[in-house]
């Protein structure tokens, strides 16, 4: 499990495990809303996500910023999630370089050899956001979406 406390080095933002409400607090961006909303199973998902011990929520001043997390697919292979809020704006460049912490601590100790995403092709600011932490565009997933939008998928590759 990644060190919670080392993750972010603001003092104004606490990392604590994920629960499958907190999204359900968040005042969440446009994306994340719809994704919410076009996946009927979504809070069972959450719980899934809930259940493991590679999943934190950010808060800061009793607002939830974001949650995020990695699920192991197999040995060797992750694949990371994150749902933002509006209240996430002043917090962007802490809250990145604590995800490139993160995803570091997370990598070594899965030993992983990828860890990748998935982005819906236009969220501009989520596609920003997987550049700045270093993952590489592998493609075009067409038709992807629960929507039917075209999402990318990035990874980051260690060895």
């Amino acid at each position: 499990m990644p060190n919670r406390r080392t993750i972010v080095t603001n003092r104004n933002v606490q990392i604590i495990p994920f629960h499958w409400t907190h999204p359900h607090m968040m005042d969440l961006r446009q994306f994340e809303r719809e994704l919410m909303e076009s996946v009927p199973d979504f809070n069972e998902r959450l719980k899934w996500y809930s259940g493991t011990e590679l999943a934190c929520s950010a808060i800061s001043g009793g607002q939830m910023l974001c949650c995020w997390g990695v699920i192991q697919i197999w040995p060797g292979l992750a694949e990371g999630w994150l749902l933002t809020s509006n209240q996430i704006e002043g917090y962007a460049v802490s809250l990145t370089r604590g995800a490139r912490r993160y995803f570091k601590q997370v990598a070594t100790e899965l030993k992983l050899n990828r860890l990748q995403i998935t982005v819906n092709s236009r969220n501009i600011v989520a596609i920003r956001w997987a550049d700045a932490l270093g993952f590489e565009r592998e493609g075009r997933l067409r038709n992807y979406g629960p929507s039917g939008d075209d999402y990318f998928m990035y990874a980051r590759v260690f060895k």
